[in-house]
């Protein structure tokens, strides 16, 4: 059995990023799995079939989040902020499944 994995699911630990910016400023934030040194890349995940699912930590939980296209979207590996909001703070976690 490969250490770190459970139910054959890979942890691949965490990893923080900070951004700052200011509000009504756009920001593009990348998915952690996907930095160059982590074993995989977003055509290789959908490729094999895998799903990018992002979560906002709200309180002790964590909530999937709804797309609307119009000042939030995802695009491949990244959640794009048209205008960045004081109610977008907080810690974003994607997951592949």
């Amino acid at each position: 059995m490969l250490k770190g994995v459970v139910d054959g699911c890979i942890d691949w630990s965490v990893d923080l990023k900070r951004y700052r910016v200011l509000s009504g400023e756009p920001v593009k934030v990348k998915c952690a799995l996907f930095y160059s040194y982590i074993r995989t890349n977003y055509t290789m995940a959908t490729n094999a079939k895998l799903r990018l699912i992002w979560y906002k930590n709200k309180g002790d939980s964590e909530e999937p989040i709804i797309f609307s296209g119009h000042r939030l979207s995802k695009e491949d590996d990244s959640i794009w902020f048209r205008s960045a909001e004081l109610e977008d703070n907080g810690f974003f976690t994607c997951v592949l499944r």
